[in-house]
């Protein structure tokens, strides 16, 4: 993971001898920081060098600077941080920003204002930092209430560094995909949340912020003109066909067609939906008037993200997964701390909306507690029958796998995924989204593996075709 860069302001105190400022800029260089400002003070001798360069390596700097005695210990320039709040353009709208400013009694050293013919202000305010906690205090009470962004910072203090981090990562976003300002205060909120969780178990928030924000630069790229699935099509019956639609991010979808029907197993992203679409039409002519069923392997954003786009389809999902579908921020165990909170944000950047609830069956119940597949409903579609399995658990509440029998096919969901027969865009893609399942390594997942292995042995894996959650289609071979 490449760690953030930031900028911080050295106050040194230069030898009146020539050499001194080089001297002062071959600790920066050597430690590899880059200068970005450098301003002198008359009569005093006084240099303030601003470097770029990350927290480490600021720390290295400014022990070099130290030990040659040019830190000077006495002048300091201040922290300054400046938000940009984007208030409605009515009587009083501002109040509540310097109420919340004044009661932590914070003096603003700076404030600007600039109207925008959109019925809002922007307003730029300035504040010294000289408790770090406070200024975070602030920058949460005030994103409760108001879309913001930091425009300035000069600091180096941790728990604030992390705070301007999301606030500037949540602006970002919604430039790259212009979300409404109520999911971007939405995706500010999410990220305090997910801050408070990993520091709570002594892990970094910058690595899951990284990684968000290199899946959203992926996806902002591969959207439109640049949306380019791989789209197969496999005549499974006389009567039957799969197609196989693997995006350049996001899960699989599986579409089987009988006449006039179709039935879906997961789908996806829904900020491509547009994309999705415009596929889908043209596979199917007719495609807004035939029947439509779905099926969901497990509720993660990146798996149901057409439910909400079908108005004419019908939803068939286990309980638990139903639940899954309007409550994405669910609980989690320790061990996957990271992948619960990416997740958590993927839900807002993918552009994740929960289905209608009139339009989802809910299909058999499992027992609450249960350490195999339990069969929970069985499926006719044209001339074959889907076995419905709901799973453990390990991955995800409600996970179910999806069988048929005649022929042999099998939807895995996540239980699997073909990482070895992918497009170069899904390769590049499972590199900045790390926490997606692999084949093998988790303990867990492979014990439920095991389990499911039991049912493939009953009708006999030889000829079986799985279908996992990410990757091409696989047809085993042997016995």
């Amino acid at each position: 993971m490449t760690e953030e860069l930031m900028k911080r302001t050295f106050t040194t105190r230069t030898p009146d001898k020539p050499g001194a400022f080089m001297r002062a800029c071959k600790v920066i260089m050597d430690n590899g920081g880059n200068i970005t400002r450098v301003s002198y003070k008359s009569g005093a001798l006084n240099l303030f060098i601003e470097v770029e360069a990350t927290r480490e390596v600021l720390g290295s700097i400014e022990k070099g600077l130290s030990d040659m005695a040019y830190v000077d210990a006495e002048v300091k320039v201040p922290v300054i941080l400046v938000m940009e709040v984007k208030i409605p353009k009515t009587p009083g709208k501002l109040f509540p920003v310097l109420e919340i400013i004044d009661r932590y009694d914070v003096n603003i050293s700076y404030l600007n204002s600039r109207e925008e013919n959109r019925g809002f202000q922007n307003f730029k305010i300035g504040m010294e930092v000289s408790d770090p906690e406070v200024s975070k205090k602030i920058l949460d009470e005030v994103s409760d209430i108001y879309l913001l962004n930091v425009v300035s910072y000069n600091g180096n203090y941790e728990a604030l560094d992390i705070t301007v981090g999301y606030i500037r990562l949540a602006s970002k976003i919604q430039k790259l995909f212009s979300l409404e300002d109520d999911k971007v205060k939405e995706f500010v909120k999410e990220c305090r949340g997910v801050t408070e969780l990993l520091l709570e178990r002594g892990q970094d928030p910058a690595v899951v912020f990284d990684k968000v924000r290199q899946l959203a630069d992926f996806i902002a790229y591969h959207r439109d003109l640049n949306f380019n699935p791989r789209i197969t099509t496999h005549q499974l019956t006389e009567e039957t066909s799969l197609t196989v639609i693997e995006p350049p991010c996001g899960s699989n979808t599986y579409v089987l067609r009988n006449d006039d029907s179709l039935l879906f197993v997961d789908s996806g992203m829904g900020i491509f939906s547009d994309e999705m679409i415009t596929e889908l039409r043209e596979t199917y002519p007719a495609f807004f008037s035939m029947r439509k069923t779905m099926l969901v392997t497990h509720a993660d954003a990146d798996h149901c993200g057409l439910l909400s786009e079908m108005d004419n389809a019908e939803i068939a999902v286990d309980r638990r997964t139903a639940d899954g579908l309007f409550d994405m921020a669910r609980p989690t165990g320790d061990k996957d701390a990271y992948n619960y909170c990416y997740g958590r944000l993927c839900r807002i950047i993918t552009d994740y909306v929960a289905p209608k609830k009139d339009i989802i069956r809910i299909i058999g119940d499992a027992p609450e507690s249960r350490e195999d597949f339990v069969l929970l409903d069985k499926i006719k579609f044209g001339d074959i029958e889907l076995e419905v399995y709901e799973g453990p658990g390990e991955h995800t509440k409600g996970q179910t796998v999806i069988l048929c029998r005649q022929p042999k096919l099998l939807f895995t969901g996540d239980l699997y995924s073909n990482t070895k027969d992918v497009t170069p865009e899904r390769a590049e893609y499972n590199q900045i989204a790390p926490y997606m399942p692999k084949d093998s390594e988790d303990d867990l997942n492979r014990l439920t593996r095991d389990k499911l292995g039991r049912i493939m042995d009953s009708i006999g894996r030889k000829g079986m075709i799985i279908c996992g959650g990410h990757g091409n289609i696989k047809t085993l071979g042997g016995e």
